[in-house]
């Protein structure tokens, strides 16, 4: 089990990202080599494959050539959310021949490194332009004519997701993502991705959340030092909500802590002095201002002096934040 740590820009800079490479991936990966591969990537490949032009070979052969999967560096890094598969292809004729090396060497070294990640780590740019070629031409040839339908299903189920983290919060939204990835209230995203064991912290770039259409069996899941971590998971109805919620699930305070939770939304009400945010929370001058510090230096509030006093207002990322973790109804 792998556990997601998230802070305060964590929970802020989560998001949802549609990748026609993520499905092009996917939809060509065998069953024999790939378990997660469920029957719709199966019914669509058998549909698919006597489409399956000859420049495609390179693309299939890296993409099956080993079971713990593809390397790092055919996983498009972008901003972009709605992505198209010439960015993602930028992307990867981009990578530096450092990197190509240093992912391929994870799969193994000397007879034990598949032939087909050898190759491309010994082709530099050709080896990236001939897989990136293949990947344009399998593309085109047999996904674009689906492609539409798909993504209409995926921008379905994210605009559902979207609605859960709108109304229980985001803690309740990654809940509901697959049965392998369990929110705990003190912020942490527990993931069951085969034998993996650790922790890891997000380092408040947030996660990247990747719908996809043909994953069914599990979730994968790409944890990086130098990037956005991300996070697949299959296409389906979220889980059910609980009709009634305790107060201890706030995720805002889950992350922020009870105290500088109250501080957040005590200023969300309107601009306010530190003396006035005091008087609110019913504590001391000092302390609110060691609050609001804080709440500074995490981006979510801004303050600015008017005369001898400083006046506190909420960031768009503090805003956000509030949007997606609403106050839980108090207890009876």
């Amino acid at each position: 089990m792998i556990a997601l740590r998230f802070g305060v820009a964590d929970v802020a800079r989560t998001r949802f990202v549609i990748s026609p490479l993520d499905h092009l991936m996917a939809g060509s990966a065998r069953l024999g080599v790939h378990h997660s591969v469920g029957s719709r990537s199966e019914r669509w490949w058998r549909g698919a494959r006597r489409h399956v032009p000859d420049r495609a070979g390179r693309f299939l052969d890296v993409v099956n050539a080993s079971p713990v999967g593809v390397p790092n560096f055919m996983v498009a890094d972008l901003d972009a959310v709605r992505r198209q598969l010439t960015d993602e292809l930028d992307a990867l004729l981009s990578v530096p021949q450092q990197a190509v090396e240093e992912d391929v060497a994870m799969f193994g070294s000397g007879p034990e490194l598949p032939t087909a990640l050898a190759r491309l780590r010994d082709d530099g740019t050709r080896g990236l332009r001939e897989v990136s070629d293949g990947a344009w031409a399998l593309f085109r040839s047999c996904l674009a004519p689906d492609w539409p339908d798909i993504r209409r299903a995926l921008e379905t189920d994210v605009a559902a997701r979207s609605r859960t983290a709108a109304r229980s919060g985001i803690g309740a939204m990654l809940d509901s993502l697959h049965p392998k990835a369990v929110w705990r209230d003190e912020g942490v995203l527990e993931c069951t991705v085969g034998a993996l064991e650790g922790s890891f912290d997000l380092g408040g770039r947030g996660l990247e959340l990747r719908p996809n259409y043909f994953l069914q069996q599990g979730i994968g899941l790409l944890a990086g030092q130098d990037r956005q971590s991300l996070l697949l998971h299959p296409v389906g109805a979220p889980a059910a909500e609980p009709t009634s919620r305790p107060p201890a699930a706030d995720g805002l305070a889950a992350v922020l802590g009870p105290a500088r939770a109250r501080v957040l939304r005590a200023i969300a009400g309107s601009a306010c002095s530190t003396t006035e945010l005091a008087q609110r929370l019913g504590v001391t001058p000092p302390s609110a201002s060691a609050h609001a510090a804080a709440l500074r230096a995490a981006g979510l509030i801004g303050t600015r002096r008017e005369g001898k006093q400083v006046r506190h207002t909420l960031t768009d990322v503090g805003h956000d934040l509030l949007l997606d973790n609403p106050e839980p109804p108090a207890a009876v």
